[in-house]
């Protein structure tokens, strides 16, 4: 599949949906991995799994994981206060994103401009099982948390903040419509099927065709880039521990 390549200045943002063993954690630590290397990471892992081993490993600025992954007590599992650990994160990041909007605005001569001009890393932010980040948590931080990512998502590509969600799907409960239609990466893999897909590809009308079978593979589609149009079938990469 090196026919595809995510831009992901010009398509900002990607969510990765699929039931348990479609291969979306895979996935989703590729990017992590090929991120890494691009510019700042930060993690965020309900499970304090593949993604959060692999971001302490490759160096992330900041990992956000329950805390009975770090020897606390565990008996509310992730509970509302890892929620309000993540929105702490999310806002972290938010200043970040004004601070370089201020910094644009304040020397450059250029209309068009993105935070490249300033000499600076992007910034990508990796939350897996999005849905279960709300488990146990109030309405008002579950609101909090929405909130904020929306800011990020709608505001953050000029200052090069890009986010990578991983879910199993897109419903409107635990990611707000108008997050969703501002993600310009989709990618569904497993079993598809018109109930998981009507949330991440509203705009399908029929199942497509797909060729390809197991592990990895699925539908999707890149806004905001003329080189792709509607939705085409991907074989994810396999990458090896």
């Amino acid at each position: 599949m090196n026919l595809i390549t995510w831009d992901y200045v010009k398509s900002p943002h990607a969510i990765i949906t699929g039931v348990s063993g479609s291969g979306k954690s895979y996935f989703l630590k590729f990017l992590f991995m090929v991120a890494s290397t691009l510019g700042d990471t930060v993690a965020i892992d309900p499970k304090g799994s593949d993604l959060a081993r692999l971001a302490k490993k490759r160096g992330a600025q900041d990992i956000i994981i329950p805390p009975f992954i770090n020897g606390e007590d565990g008996k509310n599992g992730i509970g509302g206060k890892f929620l309000q650990d993540v929105v702490n994160a999310l806002k972290q990041v938010e200043s970040i994103m004004y601070e370089r909007q201020s910094k644009l605005y304040q020397t450059t001569n250029r209309v068009s401009t993105d935070y490249r001009e300033l000499g600076i890393k992007p910034i990508f932010v990796f939350i897996d099982e999005l849905s279960a980040l709300m488990t146990g948590a109030s309405k008002q931080v579950k609101q909090d948390f929405q909130d904020t990512l929306t800011r990020l998502v709608v505001l953050g590509r000029e200052a090069g903040i890009y986010l990578v969600l991983s879910m199993q799907s897109a419903r409107a409960e635990y990611l707000p419509t108008i997050v969703r239609d501002s993600i310009s990466l989709r990618v569904q893999l497993g079993r598809i099927n018109s109930e998981n897909t009507r949330f991440s590809f509203p705009e399908l009308s029929e199942m497509p065709m797909v060729p390809i079978g197991g592990k990895g593979s699925g539908i999707l589609s890149i806004a905001g880039d003329p080189r792709y149009a509607g939705i085409e079938p991907v074989l994810t990469p396999t990458i090896l521990d």
